[in-house]
């Protein structure tokens, strides 16, 4: 538990970092271009090995971010008079591999202020995992033992989820590879949300062995996929009704925090159910 000053300080850490965590993305963008229209090979060979480096800086400041993220969770505090609440584990996994600029470190921190602002806030408990390899989210999910996997990143047209390898480039997983993983982890995860463009197919796949899996039909733009996961966080924290289905109900509410906000992707998130 950090005392007021620490937090303090890893509070205008966190500012800073995001500062120059913006800064970099800029300028990580305009190499991407440069490089795109350069013809000489000298130079282009350059170009990609600045890139490498700048990209390598602005992993470091998205990993920073997240353990002072971490750091900064408030710790529940339970009194005598009522029984000690037990957590939802949240595990946040996200891939940004080249080309692709997605700022999944904004998405990552909007969905994290979404937890945070929850009624029941003490009911989370979260851990974020950047630039995710396959052996990642394998070791990840068996070490945290979540029961809510939440998948950040780029899919592709025929259901693979693309994860980056050692070199920070393409690796995709298959549906099928995606639902042989959870199958193992069926006793504990009960909801995988993948936050990424034609997801339906490995949702559909992962539904086999989890209980409820939420994948989107179509491409989603990053706002629209932002407000989803803060309307279906708010909706974990709200009081369970005994008539409804916690997880059904957070997925009503994501549908409708997309409708409120007037985006036109209402009908993008869908939800499987694990059958029998």
């Amino acid at each position: 538990m950090v005392t007021e000053d620490q937090r303090r300080r890893l509070e205008r850490e966190r500012n800073w970092l995001e500062e120059l965590s913006t800064l970099q993305s800029e300028k990580v963008e305009r190499i991407q271009k440069t490089l795109i229209i350069e013809t000489d090979p000298s130079r282009k060979f350059q170009y990609e090995q600045v890139l490498q480096e700048e990209e390598c800086t602005l992993k470091e400041f998205s990993d920073r971010l997240c353990e002072i993220e971490n750091q900064l969770q408030p710790a529940p505090l339970p009194t005598k008079s009522e029984p000690k609440k037990i957590q939802q584990k949240i595990l946040i996994l996200a891939a940004i591999p080249q080309p692709h600029n997605l700022r999944l470190d904004k998405e990552m921190r909007e969905i994290r202020a979404a937890i945070e602002r929850a009624t029941r806030r003490d009911l989370f408990e979260i851990d974020a995992r950047t630039a995710v390899r396959p052996q990642d989210i394998r070791r990840a999910i068996a070490e945290v033992r979540p029961q809510i996997v939440h998948f950040c990143g780029h899919g592709m047209e025929d259901g693979s989820l693309v994860l980056e390898d050692d070199g920070g480039n393409h690796k995709p997983v298959s549906p099928e590879g995606l639902a042989a993983l959870f199958k193992l982890h069926a006793k504990y995860v009960n909801c995988v949300l993948l936050n990424a463009c034609y997801s339906e197919k490995p949702a559909k796949a992962i539904s086999q062995y989890i209980n409820y899996t939420i994948g989107m039909n179509q491409p989603i733009e990053d706002q629209a996929a932002i407000v989803f996961a803060q309307g279906f966080y708010d909706g974990l924290g709200y009081k369970k009704l005994d008539s409804q289905e916690i997880f059904q109900r957070a997925f009503d509410e994501g549908i409708v925090a997309i409708k409120m906000e007037n985006l036109a992707h209402g009908q993008i998130p869908v939800l499987k159910k694990k059958l029998g």
